[in-house]
């Protein structure tokens, strides 16, 4: 085992740790704007972010290849094994790292399933008022009666929902 390797993984993790509360901070600042409606914010933000996943895949593919390197399968059972395998001065710290990197990412899955939910439901507020505005298939149908008793189907809206 090279002896720099818990620093480069320490400095690994640091480097992860940083890039992905850059993203939590944007998802953070996403939800303000999509709250508010700020459409030109949101879009420097969803620029804001794809920088941010750029550095995250970076990231991912770095933490790949120094786990594969040293034997270790590439997932979060490898990274901790590689972990374990370090003497325990390192492998305290590195441990501790990871954990905040792990519950990082668990905080920003849940911040990014919260604004997907705000974004869904602003869709079916404007599917629900395109539906209004315009008519046909969405519009309700009523049966009526003409002058000779015959049921005629007619399209209508209630004035309060146009």
């Amino acid at each position: 085992m090279k002896p720099e390797l818990p620093s480069e993984i320490k400095q690994h993790l640091l480097d992860s740790i940083q890039n992905l509360k850059a993203i939590k901070l944007c998802l953070e600042n996403e939800k303000l704007a999509l709250q508010t409606r700020d459409l030109d914010q949101i879009e420097s933000l969803a620029k804001q972010k794809e920088h941010c996943l750029e550095q995250i895949k970076g990231d991912i593919k770095a933490r790949n290849s120094l786990i594969s390197s040293m034997g270790f399968s590439i997932d979060e059972a490898g990274m901790e094994s590689l972990i374990a395998s370090l003497p325990e001065q390192h492998a305290n710290a590195l441990n501790k790292g990871w954990q905040q990197l792990v519950n990082l990412h668990n905080d920003i899955q849940q911040l990014n399933q919260a604004n997907g939910m705000v974004i869904n439901r602003g869709l079916q507020q404007v599917d629900m008022m395109l539906g209004i505005v315009q008519s046909g298939s969405n519009a309700r149908t009523t049966k009526t009666y003409n002058a000779k008793g015959r049921s005629v189907a007619t399209t209508s809206r209630i004035i309060g929902q146009a």
